[in-house]
């Protein structure tokens, strides 16, 4: 098809279906709005393009040049984009399902409030791409470059982002809910306000990240380091792993309620008014740490290491300390008798 037949069909609202159109030549032709089902457009140049919420059903797109392609809110349902070049693209609003984007190129596109969903994304390149607000669902993102990234209010859902880089990206409350970062390294990044909720963080490193109001409830923790970490009021809540390396991080008014974590370090942290009640730190090391007005009631730190530990008005009501090494314990609150029998009321059967 010439490129003016192309341009009259959009035009005059003409669902191109079935059609052959690969390695035609359509740059910067006005398509916007344009209805492509099962089209084939592999090797067809698009670039600079006007693809603005054009709709690509079942199409074949691999290896496209689209290159400064205008595509605003445009529909990929279930194509097939291994290889394409979308770089500087917008991609603004876009919405892909079930896309094959492996070894795509799109590098400075900007993909703010994109919807990626069920897509793989597999060793493709997005270096300074703008992912702002965008939402990642149940997508694969292996190997992928995300260097000097925006992500800003993104959310990542169920996604696996492992052996992936991203060295430089900027990175603001974003959301990586039930999602794979194990062995990742978050050195250099701000990560202020960001939910790491129920995700796979074992082996992480975030030393001397920046972790102000974060949320780990349910992440998988072993082996993660937070060495040095500044995480004051963050939620570790429910969270688990054994080995968690928290040596010197500020952890001031941090929630670990319920949290399992056996045999940690937490030597040196800053954990004032900490709340530890009901969590697992048996072995755990806490050296040297200052524990003022934190409260560990009914926490098991049966065998922990308190040694040089500041413990004034610490909270040890109903907690298991059979081999603890606490050398402060004079100045913590020991079990309160009467809130001790307060907990084990009953009501009388009937």
């Amino acid at each position: 098809m010439t490129p003016l037949l192309l341009t009259l069909a959009v035009s005059m609202g003409e669902t191109l279906e079935g059609q052959d159109l690969s390695k035609g030549s359509y740059a910067r032709l006005g398509l916007g709005g344009g209805v492509f089902t099962r089209v084939n457009l592999s090797e067809a140049d698009l670039r600079g393009t006007d693809l603005r919420e054009a709709v690509f059903d079942q199409c074949d797109l691999r290896g496209v040049l689209a290159t400064g392609a205008q595509m605003r809110r445009a529909v990929f349902n279930r194509c097939l984009l291994d290889h394409a070049d979308l770089r500087r693209c917008d991609l603004h609003g876009a919405v892909f399902a079930e896309c094959d984007l492996a070894h795509a190129q799109l590098a400075d596109a900007m993909l703010a409030m994109a919807t990626l969903s069920k897509c793989k994304l597999d060793h493709a390149v997005l270096r300074a791409a703008c992912l702002d607000s965008a939402l990642l669902s149940q997508s694969s993102l292996l190997d992928v470059c995300l260097d000097g990234t925006s992500w800003q209010y993104t959310t990542t859902s169920e996604c696996e982002l492992t052996q992936l880089s991203w060295a430089g990206a900027r990175m603001l409350r974003n959301s990586f809910f039930r999602t794979s970062l194990k062995n990742k390294s978050f050195d250099g990044l701000q990560l202020e306000g960001c939910q790491f909720s129920f995700a796979d963080l074992a082996g992480a490193d975030f030393s001397g990240v920046g972790l102000r109001q974060c949320n780990f409830q349910g992440a998988q923790l072993d082996g993660a380091r937070f060495v040095q970490a500044n995480a004051p009021a963050s939620l570790f809540c429910d969270a688990a792993g054994a080995g968690v390396d928290f040596s010197g991080a500020d952890l001031r008014q941090a929630l670990f309620t319920g949290a399992r974590l056996p045999r940690s370090r937490f030597n040196g942290c800053q954990l004032h008014q900490a709340h530890f009640a009901g969590a697992v730190l048996g072995g755990a090391q806490l050296q040297n740490a200052e524990l003022g007005h934190a409260d560990f009631r009914h926490a098991d730190l049966s065998g922990a290491d308190l040694r040089g530990a500041r413990m004034t008005r610490t909270v040890l009501h109903g907690s298991r300390t059979d081999e603890a090494l606490m050398s402060d314990r004079a100045s913590a609150l020991e079990t309160d008798p009467d809130l001790q029998a307060a907990e084990r009321w009953q009501p009388l059967a009937a």
